[in-house]
Formats: C-alpha cells, structure tokens, sequence
C-alpha cells in the first residue's frame, strides 16, 4: 500500500495552506502518515511515513535541521511543518533537504492537520483496494483467460488496454523466507510495483509474477539483472513480448519455464525466455514424465552402474559431450590422462551398449543429457 506523494500534494494544494519548498516531491512513496512533535520519536518509524509537526519543540533552526536529519536517517518519505511568522524555514535546511532528496512542505499554523491525514489515508486505502483488485485480475488473466468479464474491465480502467504489448516476469528469492513471511520478497515488489515501468505486481506460491505493459524487454531485462547481480539468492524468468492480454498466458508460461531453469541447467539467476536455446523446446513439454522416461531409456544404465559402484561415468559422458566428443579436450577439462580416460569411454559404452558416436546415439545421448541438467 503506498502512493506517491505528489499525488497527494496535487490532491490537497487547491484546499489547504501546504507550500512544498524543496525543488520536488522527489517522486517518493507514501505508505502511512504520522505525527511527531519530539525528534527522539523518530526512531520508532518504519519508512516512508509521511511526518507531520507543527513545531511545538521548536527552539531554534539547529533544532530543526536535526529534526529533518533524524527523519531522513529513518527514511521518513517527507516533513510537513507548521512554523510561526517569525520561525521561517532557512535556506539552509532547504538546500540540505534538496541534497539530500527529502520533500519538505512548510504549512500555516492553522492548517487542520488532522483533516489532511484523513484525506491521505481514504486515498491510501483506495490504492491499496485498486492494487488488490489489479493483482487479482492478473491472476484471473493468466489461470482463466478466456474469461475476460473477470479481468478485463479492471484493467482497462487502470489504462491496461487489450491491444497492448505486455510482458511476464516470475521472480522469487526464497533464500529469504521465515516464519513470518519474506520481507525480501516484499520489499521487491514494491520495488517492481512503484518503478518507473507500468506494471502490475500479484503474489502467489512465494513468487512474484509481474505484468510489464508498453516497455522493451532489454530494458526490463536490464534493470531485473541489476538486482539479480545484487543478490544471487534472487531468480527471475522473463517471458517474450505478446500482444493483447488474452495473450499474457503465453508470456507467463514462458517465464516460468525460463524461471525454472535459472541455475539449473543454465548457470545464471536471470533468463530470458528466447535466449533458451534447446532448453526452450524441452522445457516447453506438456508432459514432464516423457522427459524422464527418456533419461532412463538412453541413460538408465549408466546412472545405475554409478550408483551401484559410485563411479562418475555420468559425469564423464556429460564432460565429453560438452567437449565436441574430443578426447583430448576432455582429458585435460577433468584432468584425467588420455589412455584413461579413452578406457573410460569404452567402459561406458559397454554399459549403455551402444555406439555413442553414432549420429542417431549422439543426439539422443546429447537431449538425454539435457534433460538431466533441467531436472537439477
């Protein structure tokens, strides 16, 4: 729940005597609203509250420059403040307050604070009911598409038109989670939520799926792999552009799948669908018990001969592979001498009894592997 604060201004300007006197709102969001009068108090805010005072401590303009530091030192999101006529704000904590990226507002010493809290608070509260409407209304778009009574008419009145170009994106960090919740995850979503982009942002399952409208992938990409370059414990998925929202479906599904390979088969938190390359195609099966009953077909044996024996022929079949079936390369990728490891081969190829090298071998060899990595 949280609005930006030069929503709120534009909504009480035309009403109440409150001047901004910094150079802008600083595009801050707010998420609640809070009197303080004694500067020690300050510590008890969360962040992003909206302070208001009406200087009742006020001594001098020291007093009050170390009244807006503590604030900002808490991450309060702005200052309204009632000063006297002969108490006016300095230009000194005005320029501190522009450095610093922190709205200060001077207010008259009338100024019915009481009704301006009220009013922020009925316009907080209606973001909050238009978010949880949106975010189920994404929901019903991906799971019910076809049902558009149950979505469209939220959207469209939230400027989510039909013929738009919109993109997916699944993401979760639940390295973070406790019993009390994921504040990480939460913390992304407001991120994601209140960016530059036009979006919408819906919880489920302790991931996050996000409705991106209008914007190029690479610019959405580039922005989610600052994050994920941030904080490995992060995963996203992204899925390709589609247009029109009976569409999204489509997009969703693509980045779960690029979601559910990130560090998997593919060593990296963030993947974009397109860029899958043969993954794309077998992570796109309906059916995931063909995959497996495939690895078992091609490679059963070796698996169980591993097992048994706990050998690593697996492993040197992966490395060989990746190595264009070269010996030599092989043997110097897992250290190993070429006589031994050409003795390797052939024992592997007696387990699997078959011709690796053949054409026919070589491809399904090659998918069963992949699959293998998928299944990590």
């Amino acid at each position: 729940m949280a609005v930006e604060l030069e929503e709120l201004y534009e909504a009480i300007q035309p009403l109440y005597e409150v001047k901004l006197v910094t150079e802008s709102c600083f595009k801050k969001r707010i998420e609640w609203t809070h009197i303080i009068e004694n500067p020690d108090f300050t510590r008890l805010l969360h962040g992003n509250e909206l302070v208001f005072s009406a200087a009742l401590q006020y001594t001098s303009e020291e007093w009050l420059f170390d009244f807006v530091k503590r604030l900002i030192q808490a991450n309060a999101g702005g200052l309204i403040i009632s000063t006297k006529k002969e108490a006016k704000i300095s230009p000194r904590i005005i320029a501190y307050c522009n450095e610093q990226h922190f709205p200060l507002f001077d207010s008259d010493w009338d100024t019915p604070y009481l009704d301006i809290m009220r009013m922020f608070a009925e316009i907080l509260l209606r973001n909050e009911q238009r978010d949880t409407t949106l975010a189920t209304a994404l929901k019903n778009a991906i799971y019910f598409p076809g049902n558009e009574e149950a979505y469209l008419p939220h959207f469209e009145r939230n400027g989510f038109f039909r013929n738009m170009q919109y993109m997916m994106v699944v993401l979760s960090c639940n390295r973070y989670r406790t019993e009390n919740g994921n504040p990480r995850l939460m913390e992304l979503a407001k991120k994601i939520q209140y960016s530059k982009y036009k979006c919408i942002v819906a919880e489920e399952g302790a991931r996050l799926f996000v409705m991106v409208a209008g914007e190029d992938k690479n610019t959405v990409k580039q922005e989610l792999t600052k994050i994920c370059q941030k904080d490995k414990g992060v995963y996203v998925g992204i899925g390709e552009v589609v247009t029109g929202l009976r569409s999204l479906r489509d997009s969703y599904e693509q980045a779960v799948s690029a979601y559910q390979l990130t560090n998997t088969a593919i060593a990296s938190n963030i993947l974009v669908y397109e860029e899958l390359g043969v993954y794309k195609i077998l992570a796109d099966l309906r059916h995931p018990e063909l995959g497996e009953a495939f690895v078992e077909e091609v490679l059963g044996p070796l698996i169980k001969y591993d097992q048994e024996n706990h050998t690593e022929y697996l492993g040197i079949l992966k490395e060989f592979f990746k190595n264009d079936c070269n010996i030599l390369r092989t043997s110097e990728a897992i250290f190993c001498h070429k006589n031994t490891l050409n003795y390797k081969m052939n024992a592997i190829k007696k387990i699997m009894n078959c011709d690796i090298m053949s054409n026919e071998n070589r491809t399904r060899i090659m998918v069963a592997l992949y699959f293998v990595s998928m299944r990590r």
